[in-house]
């Protein structure tokens, strides 16, 4: 592909003089203080014009060239640089002239350039009716208030004798405004204000700064899906500076969503200092690799970002051995290599080699973590299968609450036993699943499960590796589902709820459904939400205890039915009398929280 170590390109077709003439231009030098001199520019046309293909110049700030770049009559194909310059608001020390075989404007693409390697200036120059004339384009700091760290400035397109100060059409004419020139000093000022603007941004910064990409169909719940995502994000402490969307009927397979858009993706993430990329629906190993070859950020999915959060917020052991198991699961198809080639080589004839590659013990490792995970969640599983076993024998009955994440579960349980669970108001603040006694007045006893939340499309490697803590739900005698009444997606999360249900073999289980965060509504709403609701619904502000007696009633009378308790207590009280005497009371060491060590 090249011809010098200095010469980027396809010179295989060149004639030996063309490729003498390229080789010629790494001898140039031009004037510190000059964007490209004159003469440069016309031997740079010129040459460009005989191959038919554009040219560039990578030169430094001595008026060196570095680089010389061979093109096709279109575009070029930049080489990466060494990540010497071009972090904590610096440039990369060097600009790009490139040749244009027809008057246009910079490209998009050489925008993107400029930004993505943080080049001094990016330049194109092309031969007109007037003479030669160059379009310029710079990096440049925002103007406050914004949070922004940079912003892209395309200067009005100048004839090229302005910036040298040569020829006839050049006297008694001043340069544009505020034009790059003399370029010493101008690149030095433009550094020290992006320097600037980068160390205030980080400063101001709340956290990780992300962009969000989403390909969708459109319809009704590419809303709640945006909102959901944001919500995945606050929870771990992630800034959202911006949504960008793509309306197709899939991703594109390469790029997720088209290599154009990607392009204008990268120059808006680089203007907003985004380190982040998320992408919604999941990425295939092949996008993940080509969108972070191309952006040079880090990008990940909902399902990663799901997990991350699943791993901050496991606190026992068995949480986090399920988590592990998860995220091993799910990243293990990620570690490609380039096919049979990267397999273990064998020993003896035919076999010999330099062994396994590091990719190679990198998936041997994953392979081998997963099968001691594996076994140790065994172990953990016959526990639990022991202890669940214990409490059908003492005939105590057990209620599970389940629901969306966030809808109140937890909070509901410690309303009711006086327990002190993790409740924020986050996504999936709870992780490992709660089991508390709550004793009803005469000694009646009932076992309640706080699980883990739902989600839409939860993730495959998630449902599996928590497989064996959602069976608590199957066995359960009465499940208690929780929504959040104030949710305007309230009903999509109902079917996701209905759905999951249903992989787990609970779909038929008797249920009370329970409309929390009543206290949201306006008695204008909440009037309306009690005429549609149906017989087995209650309205609860998970935070007021008060609110929770009907339920806890409609528990107890519920349970009586199927002949598991003994007449309710609440029949037999005088009006008034009964409310807060449940109380909660940890099953024992093992059963109060089931995902304890």
């Amino acid at each position: 592909m090249t011809s010098d170590a200095a010469i980027f390109g396809d010179t295989s077709n060149l004639k030996a003089s063309q490729a003498k003439a390229l080789a010629r231009l790494r001898d140039r030098q031009v004037p510190a203080d000059q964007v490209v001199s004159a003469a440069l520019a016309r031997d740079l046309l010129d040459l460009s014009q005989e191959l038919g293909r554009q040219l560039g110049l990578f030169i430094d700030r001595r008026g060196r060239v570095e680089s010389v770049i061979l093109g096709d009559a279109h575009s070029m194909e930049l080489p990466e640089f060494a990540r010497v310059r071009g972090a904590g608001g610096r440039l990369r020390g060097v600009r790009l002239i490139a040749t244009h075989l027809v008057i246009d404007p910079l490209s998009r693409e050489e925008i993107a350039d400029l930004v993505k390697l943080r080049l001094d200036l990016i330049a194109a120059i092309h031969r007109g009716p007037a003479g030669i004339q160059i379009d310029i384009a710079t990096l440049a700091p925002p103007a406050p208030p914004s949070r922004d760290v940079l912003t892209v400035r395309t200067w009005p397109r100048t004839p090229l004798s302005l910036l040298t100060r040569e020829g006839p059409e050049a006297e008694g004419e001043g340069l544009p405004a505020a034009a790059p020139q003399p370029f010493t000093d101008f690149v030095r000022d433009l550094e020290t204000e992006l320097v600037a603007a980068t160390s205030r941004a980080r400063a101001e910064g709340a956290g990780t700064r992300a962009m969000i990409l989403m390909v969708h169909r459109g319809g009704p719940d590419v809303a709640a899906r945006r909102g959901e995502l944001r919500e995945l994000c606050r929870t771990l402490g992630i800034e959202v500076v911006d949504v960008i969307e793509q309306r197709r009927p899939h991703p594109d397979p390469r790029t997720f969503l088209g290599s154009g858009k990607l392009r204008e993706v990268l120059v808006q993430a680089l203007e907003h200092d985004v380190e982040l990329l998320i992408c919604d629906p999941d990425l295939s190993p092949s996008q993940a690799r080509t969108i972070s070859e191309q952006t040079d950020l880090k990008v990940i999915d909902r399902t990663t970002l799901i997990l991350d959060i699943f791993a901050q917020h496991a606190k026992s052991s068995d949480g986090k051995l399920q988590v592990e198991l998860a995220q091993l699961r799910y990243r293990m198809p990620f570690m490609v290599g380039h096919g049979t080639m990267m397999s273990r080589l064998a020993g003896g004839i035919g076999g010999r080699g330099p062994g396994e590659t590091k990719l190679e013990l990198d998936r041997r490792k994953a392979k081998n973590r997963v099968h001691d995970l594996e076994q140790r969640l065994g172990h953990l599983r016959r526990q639990r299968d022991q202890r669940r076993s214990r409490r059908q024998r003492s005939g105590v009955p057990v209620v599970a609450i389940v629901g969306y994440t966030n809808a109140g579960k937890s909070t509901l349980l410690n309303t009711v036993t006086g327990a002190e669970v993790i409740a924020e108001n986050k996504l999936f603040a709870t992780l490992d699943p709660t089991v508390r006694r709550i004793r009803f007045p005469q000694d009646r006893e009932v076992v309640l499960l706080d699980t883990v939340g739902f989600i839409r499309d939860l993730p495959p490697a998630l449902l599996q590796a928590f497989s064996a803590t959602l069976e608590e739900v199957a066995d359960a005698d009465l499940l208690l589902i929780v929504a959040d009444v104030s949710d305007p997606d309230r009903e999509q999360h109902m079917e996701t709820v209905e759905k999951i249900l249903g992989d787990l073999g609970a779909g038929e289980l008797p249920r009370m459904m329970v409309l929390n965060k009543c206290d949201l509504l306006s008695p204008e709403d909440l009037a309306l939400e009690r005429d549609r609701a149906g017989r087995d619904t209650f309205f609860v502000s998970a935070l007021d205890r008060r609110s929770t007696r009907p339920l806890l009633e409609a528990i107890e009378h519920h349970l009586w039915e199927r002949g598991r308790v003994e007449r309710p207590a609440y029949a037999l009280l005088p009006e008034g009398e009964g409310e807060g005497e449940a109380e909660g009371e940890a099953e024992g060491e093992g059963e109060a929280n089931e995902g304890a060590a």
